[in-house]
């Protein structure tokens, strides 16, 4: 259905998409978890909501213009991972096509690790596994749903989606057992960290299709523009 290879597609976008996630995202969710379980302790909610909010706000601040980049970047960051002997053109524009739908849900992902640490530092082990369960059921359905008209993509998008909701309904089931989670905040550095990514996402783009630059200088490239942008758009993480 999905077409050829297409198992071995999502088993190479993963690995990429595994990458920032594992580095920086269940990084930050363990380093955390102590101090919540800190807080949590204490019976210090203040103290807890801003460390959840200072770990989502950090959270944004590196993987979404990690999740952008992995977007413009698709196609040559996967040329230059794989694409030689049986890995041909066609196996790069199908590795990538599914690293692009994979990488919407990279922020999503990453910010459900804090999310069950804080879920965790509460003693409350239930709750996370029961919104999982409910993202599978979500993720099988969404599934059988879109991979008909996006084949490849429609499986990788369906994990993005799922991994969406499993994040808003962790938030929200938080939210309603310890009170605001200083959401305005976390949303406002959301919105300036996306501006500063897609500024950065124009830069380099022209670096890689129109100047067509080595994939390792445009990299460089995107993190001085990335951090030039979170200047202009007062980016205080």
């Amino acid at each position: 259905i999905v077409g050829t290879g297409g198992v071995a597609a999502l088993y190479y976008a993963n690995r990429i998409f595994q990458f920032p996630l594992a580095i920086f995202g269940i990084a930050i969710a363990q380093t955390v978890l102590p101090t919540m379980s800190r807080d949590a302790l204490e019976t210090d909610a203040d103290k807890l909501k801003k460390t959840l909010s200072f770990s989502l706000r950090v959270i944004n601040f590196i993987i979404v213009p990690a999740s952008i980049g992995l977007i413009v970047l698709a196609i040559p960051i996967t040329r230059t991972l794989f694409e030689r002997g049986k890995f041909d053109r066609y196996s790069t524009l199908i590795t990538a096509n599914a690293l692009v739908f994979y990488s919407i849900g990279l922020f999503s992902y990453s910010g459900i690790k804090v999310l069950v640490s804080c879920f965790y530092s509460l003693k409350d082990t239930l709750t996370p596994v029961k919104i999982a369960g409910l993202s599978l059921l979500l993720n099988i359905i969404l599934n059988v749903a879109l991979m008909f008209p996006l084949k490849i993509g429609g499986l990788a998008l369906s994990a993005s989606i799922s991994g969406i909701f499993n994040f808003s309904a962790l938030f929200y089931m938080l939210r309603k057992n310890i009170g605001g989670l200083d959401g305005r905040n976390i949303l406002s550095s959301f919105l300036k960290v996306t501006m500063a990514s897609l500024a950065m996402a124009l830069v380099i783009y022209i670096c890689a299709f129109k100047m067509h630059l080595n994939l390792f200088i445009v990299i460089f490239i995107a993190i001085i523009s990335y951090g030039i942008s979170t200047f202009i758009f007062d980016v205080k993480e």
